[in-house]
């Protein structure tokens, strides 16, 4: 009695078994009467694809440890053992809800078929002359591929190495027949490539390599795809040369005076980074808090407004020698790398005056005025200050 309450204990809820038999008791007595019964036939359902184990707690166990052990959920657990509580009790019985996986883990994939995973620097082209193919040869086996020439790392591609043809993806409802008949091709023929002995072995999932057969449309629309990935290429080539010679454009705004009063601080420069400049961000991984006018090393330094000079030095924080200058309601000026510093600390200056030269120290890779407009202590985009023509 107590063996059969452990063997039920281990078994799946809507396990079904098979009880064997000898073949001798199989074949009917001579001279017996073989009836069929009418009512005595049992039709048998697919095996179900989950299971309940019965499980008693033992001493030191947890929720978390058992979903752990039999691949389940806490929650899932606690709903089969109709329980609240996450503490567990030695001798307590639970319910565990499992998934039965098939044994047949991966698809099948016909004989000669080989999974390259793409590796750094791989191109299609590459790919196909090492196996000695074609590049429609790979495309027809891998005929969802998103591009010609965009191959992701890591990504899957199934190789033909023996026979080339249409590899496709069996789906519920084919057999070897229907297939063979959809592409036209003889059923012996399709099942001797793919090395297939019995048609119920073909699940849904499976690959099958059908011969002659070349993905010509998925090819059409790759092509198709890679003209269009070259237009938008070249237009984003285009964008950024413009935006490149907007940036190395020369002015010299040098006397005017914007509607906000202020004017240039050097009489000619080439602008090298805009505010926020995203060019500037993808190089120095850092957020772009001004505009940066590129000049030779010496050009003069001009106030852009009159104000008093708060701050005249050197800071490590990237800017070099710098000056910095307060023009009252919270409005100020910011102009860095500087060379040599003409004013000092504290004094008042008038809007035009020297304040000092181009240089690069701090952080920069040329001589350039790093120049900040800040209100109420947080910058500001210069340009929205500074005269236009």
């Amino acid at each position: 009695m107590r063996s059969l309450e452990g063997l039920i204990k281990l078994l799946f809820a809507g396990a079904l078994f098979a009880i064997p038999m000898s073949p001798l008791d199989m074949i009917p007595e001579e001279g017996a009467a073989q009836s069929t019964p009418s009512e005595e036939v049992i039709v048998l359902k697919p095996a179900p694809k989950y299971g309940v184990i019965f499980h008693t707690v033992r001493p030191g166990e947890s929720l978390l440890l058992l979903a752990k052990r039999y691949g389940s959920a806490v929650g899932d657990i606690k709903k089969a053992s109709k329980i609240d509580s996450v503490t567990l009790k030695p001798g307590q019985p639970l319910q565990i809800p499992i998934r039965i996986h098939d044994s047949r883990k991966e698809p099948r994939l016909p004989p000669g078929v080989l999974v390259y995973s793409v590796r750094k620097g791989d191109t299609l082209d590459g790919i196909a002359s090492n196996y000695g193919l074609k590049v429609i040869d790979i495309v027809s086996a891998n005929p969802d591929m998103a591009s010609l020439d965009r191959l992701p790392l890591g990504a899957r591609l199934y190789i033909p190495t023996s026979s080339t043809g249409l590899l496709i993806k069996v789906e519920k409802g084919d057999t070897l027949e229907t297939i063979a008949r959809r592409y036209r091709v003889d059923i012996l023929k399709l099942a001797k490539l793919n090395g297939v002995t019995d048609p119920t072995e073909v699940k849904p999932g499976d690959a099958l390599l059908v011969p002659g057969v070349a993905a010509k449309e998925a090819m059409v629309r790759l092509e198709q795809r890679r003209e269009e990935e070259k237009r938008k290429a070249a237009e984003r080539r285009r964008k950024l040369a413009a935006q490149r010679a907007a940036r190395l454009r020369q002015v010299a705004y040098r006397g005017g005076t914007s509607a906000r009063g202020f004017q240039w601080p050097l009489s000619h420069f080439k602008i090298t980074a805009y505010y926020h400049d995203a060019h500037y961000y993808r190089r120095f991984h850092r957020v772009h808090t001004g505009i940066d006018l590129a000049a030779p090393q010496g050009t003069p330094i001009y106030a852009a407004k009159g104000g008093v000079v708060e701050e005249a030095g050197w800071t490590r924080v990237g800017y070099g020698y710098y000056v910095k200058l307060n023009h009252g309601g919270g409005v100020e000026t910011l102009y860095g790398h500087m060379s040599r510093i003409s004013v000092r600390r504290g004094q008042r200056v008038k809007q035009g005056s020297l304040l000092g030269y181009v240089g690069r120290t701090g952080f920069a890779t040329g001589p350039h005025l790093h120049f900040e407009v800040r209100i109420g202590g947080r910058t500001r985009n210069p340009w929205s200050y500074l005269p236009h023509r």
